[in-house]
């Protein structure tokens, strides 16, 4: 009797995993459709695990405005597609599956993907969650904007009190959704890319160390799962106390400068972008800073995003930024980004006289509060 249930569960269990692998499908399809298009191409775009886009496939667009792609990817990876001449286009995390794609020829960054449940999972964080932070988040910005006057005023003790309430609030709010998905679906490659667009770029170190170990070991050895381990180490070199790891580039004028070249007073390495909105909107906070305490012994060091000379100067002249600035003008690749893990800008370390790091990521009051702990007791 225990031989016939022996063989029968094994039976059982034979036919379940070939099911498995028969529905496991080889490669993958995607059939579009793009209303308003009627000729042309469309391309399939892979972006790689150091930000490299790659086009991996094109095709002819039917009169219907019909298309399709055909092949096979390792694991779920990120893709784009996207028309000739343009820049972006619909962002998708592409499996082996049989997907569905539907857009119109004005908006195909709105794309509907359907098809692959990876993408489904990632999708409906930013369609659900990011959505509702955003409905908090937009009337505070507002509101920030308002009082300060796009800058140009300094928010009185009360308001400054209630706008960091309302900040704190946001974030307690914003971890909290984000913390239930990446819970709920630590088995799926979403929860990995979600680690990785907010908690590294938002969150702390501890919370990537956290967030990470929560992570199915399958989605750990994943390429995002091991991306978020390379961001993990990396931080471990950029951490508060380290000493800050040593650079240089040129200057605006061609002239070599290092990191060491500030050693002995405080210095504010700060990431940014001429195309950069919120870097923008943060200067005027950095030039209060430069203008304060700058004869006190502390500097700035802009290190640019950019890609072009021309915009790069142009911003630095409009917006008054009249300390040191050095780029390689490799864009997202700047050999210092890459060295400090830059994900996003802007980005700052707050360097001390010593060479190491004091602080991260200094915005808005907390970087004048700041400079004012550390100068009030010199």
């Amino acid at each position: 009797m225990k031989s016939t249930i022996l063989k029968s569960g094994l039976t059982a269990l034979a036919l379940i995993t070939a099911l498995s692998s028969c529905s496991k499908k080889e490669g993958f399809t995607i059939n579009g459709t793009i209303a308003g298009l009627d000729k042309g191409m469309v391309y399939l775009e892979n972006t790689d695990e150091k930000g490299n886009k790659k086009i991996t496939d094109s095709a002819q667009i039917s009169p219907e405005g019909a298309f399709a792609f055909t092949g096979k990817v390792s694991e779920p990876l990120l893709h784009t597609i996207k028309l000739k001449g343009e820049e972006y286009g619909a962002f998708f995390l592409l499996d082996n599956d049989e997907i569905k794609f539907e857009a119109k020829k004005d908006s195909i960054f709105k794309a509907k993907i359907t098809g692959t449940l990876q993408n489904d999972v990632y999708k409906s964080y930013y369609d659900n969650e990011f959505k509702k932070i955003q409905n908090i988040a937009g009337p505070i910005y507002k509101l920030s904007d308002s009082l300060q006057q796009n800058g140009k005023v300094k928010l009185t003790a009360e308001q400054q009190t209630m706008m960091d309430k309302k900040w704190k609030d946001l974030a307690a709010f914003a971890d909290d959704l984000t913390d239930k998905f990446i819970r709920k679906n630590k088995d799926k490659i979403a929860a990995a890319l979600v680690i990785n667009d907010r908690i590294v770029s938002y969150g702390t170190p501890q919370q990537v160390k956290t967030y990470y170990a929560v992570l199915s070991p399958e989605v750990q050895q994943s390429v995002y799962g091991k991306q978020l381990k390379e961001a993990i180490d990396l931080n471990d070199k950029t951490a508060i106390g380290v000493t800050a790891p040593e650079f240089s580039q040129t200057d605006i004028n061609g002239k070599v400068v290092k990191l060491s070249d500030y050693k002995g007073k405080y210095v504010l390495v700060d990431f940014w972008a001429s195309w950069c909105g919120p870097c923008r909107k943060e200067n005027p906070n950095v030039v209060l800073a430069y203008k304060t305490y700058h004869d006190k012994g502390f500097d700035v060091l802009g290190v640019s995003l950019d890609d072009k000379k021309k915009l790069w100067e142009k911003a630095i002249e409009r917006d008054g930024l009249t300390w040191t600035h050095v780029s390689d003008l490799k864009g997202w690749q700047n050999e210092a980004a890459v060295l400090y893990g830059v994900k996003m800008v802007p980005t700052n370390y707050l360097i001390g006289p010593d060479g190491k790091i004091v602080a991260k990521n200094l915005r808005e009051a907390e970087l004048q509060s700041k400079l004012k702990e550390i100068f009030s007791k010199s």
